[in-house]
């Protein structure tokens, strides 16, 4: 039976994944961080990389990621980030319609594809300062032109899957995981860090439903209530949770 565990503070969260990496069998490791949405302006001709949007938790899962990355690379696993970027639950919010919504993700989306393309300041900090770059992010093919090797996996790319899965953030996510073109189940293990508000959809029926033999540890953590300091992420709402599959 698996369970799902209160995280007391960061250093028992780090020294946790740090475990399940050194005990793992799998080749690579895949971090999932960084989550973050897109906000759509009438006087922004370009969709909005929201990172702040959701408190500490962007920024601050993008660097546990790279903390835990860079242990891992020491032991002689292999590394791969990947951004899975909120395109969708926030449309509504906008005065925009649909297309002009769609002329300015095309217009990120665009900008962050290509051989050259790059992060935002941001996050590229945090990377740089591990030593990892954008030639450690997993690509996405957004099947548009121009779009081919996008930095960022749209939700609403991952939401059209033809799988027959109600619950929206479930099929998205497993769309990813069983997408052999994208995670080979086999050779890598999932560290992947997940909004509370998706813990449900995550945990009650993409993990008990709909995808099976996957090695990974999920971290749990609030978006949506304020907080002041990164050690509150561990105390308020529900707190930090961890379950390992």
């Amino acid at each position: 039976m698996i369970v799902i565990e209160k995280i007391d503070d960061e250093i028992d969260l780090l020294n946790k994944l740090k475990n399940d990496i050194k005990n793992c069998k799998q080749e690579k490791v895949v971090f999932l961080g960084g989550h973050f949405p897109l906000f759509y302006l009438k006087e922004n001709d370009i969709a909005i990389e929201n990172i702040s949007h959701w408190g500490h938790f962007s920024i601050y899962t993008l660097g546990l990621s790279c903390k835990i990355a860079d242990y891992a690379k020491k032991i002689g696993k292999k590394i791969e980030f990947i951004f899975i970027v909120d395109d969708r639950a926030y449309e509504e919010t906008s005065d925009l319609n649909p297309k002009e919504r769609s002329r300015r993700r095309n217009k990120l989306y665009s900008m962050r594809s290509g051989k050259n393309a790059s992060l935002p300041d941001d996050y590229k900090k945090i990377l740089y300062k591990y030593k990892f770059s954008e030639n450690d992010i997993l690509r996405q093919d957004h099947d548009k032109r121009g779009r081919r090797d996008c930095l960022y996996f749209s939700e609403k790319i991952l939401k059209a899957s033809t799988k027959q899965i109600d619950n929206v953030c479930a099929r998205e996510y497993t769309e990813f995981i069983e997408n052999p073109k994208y995670f080979n189940k086999e050779q890598s293990y999932l560290i992947a860090f997940i909004p509370n508000r998706c813990k449900k959809h995550i945990c009650d029926v993409a993990l008990t439903y709909e995808i099976k033999d996957l090695h990974a540890s999920h971290i749990f953590m609030e978006t949506m209530m304020p907080c002041t300091t990164r050690k509150d992420l561990f105390k308020i709402g529900r707190g930090v949770t961890y379950r390992k599959e």
